[in-house]
């Protein structure tokens, strides 16, 4: 082997190590600018679903849309579940015992404030159920029963009614007066 054939061969092998140390570092700098920032965006954000069934989204206007779900602050128990209609709620809705168990129902329909109420017994079976509204003023809302409501006992019978004007009771003589 010639002189000139080894500094050749020599310099092919530098070319070919730098280019492959060239290639390397690009890699890394791809790895450390890009793939890391986006590895520490993704952990986080915490996942809500898919588009378009992602919860605990706003509109435009910045009013509850979609699907909501609100637990505790350990972020494992969920207290209520349902949807919003651009700051209404609307179909069903769930609150929950913390042990998980279903506390009460609501079931909303558009455009009314009123709405059904359905209240269970941390045994599942149904305690009340009547109507409720919630009437909104500029420095409040309040959420009051109204109506009569059916009573249930533990085991799921229907035990009395009760009737509430603006969230209270209201108690009915029902004796006869002579």
């Amino acid at each position: 082997m010639s002189k000139h054939t080894a500094f050749a061969e020599a310099g092919a092998m530098r070319n070919c190590l730098r280019y492959y140390r060239m290639k390397l570092c690009c890699t890394f700098f791809f790895i450390v600018f890009l793939a890391i920032p986006l590895a520490l965006q993704a952990q986080s954000k915490p996942k809500k679903g898919i588009w378009p069934f992602k919860i605990n989204r706003f509109d435009k206007e910045g009013r509850h849309h979609g699907r909501w779900k609100l637990y505790l602050s350990d972020n494992t128990t969920l207290l209520r579940n349902g949807r919003f209609k651009h700051g209404q709620e609307r179909g069903k809705w769930r609150y929950y015992y913390p042990d998980g168990s279903i506390r009460k129902i609501e079931y909303h329909n558009p455009n009314s404030k009123e709405f059904l109420v359905k209240l269970f017994h941390d045994n599942g079976e149904l305690e009340k159920q009547g109507m409720a509204r919630v009437v909104e003023t500029e420095r409040v809302i309040h959420y009051y029963w109204f109506g009569t409501w059916e009573v249930y006992n533990r085991a799921g019978q229907l035990t009395h009614t009760e009737y509430y004007e603006r969230g209270n009771e209201i108690k009915l003589d029902l004796s006869s007066r002579d």
